[in-house]
């Protein structure tokens, strides 16, 4: 069996490779999206509650009630903060994915690459092969005696 057609199953595999990689790829940038998504509904929430906070307090309050309104705003502050933790996690995911991504599409390539050659190669054997064939049959033919008759 000639050495492209060996190989064929080792491209598949890194055509196969790079597209679950690519796949990868696609899923950590949507999930970028949707965090980040997230994070501004949550930073619209904030500005709101800050703002009915802010009239709630012009409009009175007790103390005991103005403290949970605060112990809430710290709470959305805090998930806010863990939002933006969760959006540099998913960045650094995205990064892998890039990453694996370029490595699995360039073995690919170098795959088809190695198997161009060969079967280049293989064309150029041929090649000579054929020629050699015809030189030897040529040589041949002038070798033998022609017999006139």
């Amino acid at each position: 069996m000639k050495r492209s057609k060996r190989l064929r199953p080792v491209q598949h595999l890194a055509e196969r490779r790079r597209k679950e990689a690519e796949q990868q790829l696609g899923a950590a940038q949507q999930q970028l999206l949707a965090e980040q998504q997230k994070l501004v509904q949550l930073e619209q929430y904030l500005a709101d509650y800050q703002q009915s906070l802010l009239q709630t307090g012009r409009d009175g309050v007790a103390i005991d009630q103005l403290q949970r309104l605060q112990s809430f705003k710290h709470r959305l502050l805090d998930a806010l903060a863990q939002q933006r933790r969760q959006i540099e996690f998913c960045r650094q995911l995205l990064d892998r994915a890039k990453q694996t991504w370029h490595q699995a599409s360039g073995r690919e390539r170098a795959m088809e690459s190695l198997i161009d050659r060969a079967a280049q190669q293989e064309a150029r054997d041929e090649e000579k092969l054929l020629q050699k064939q015809i030189d030897e049959l040529a040589q041949s033919r002038r070798s033998r005696p022609r017999v006139d008759g």
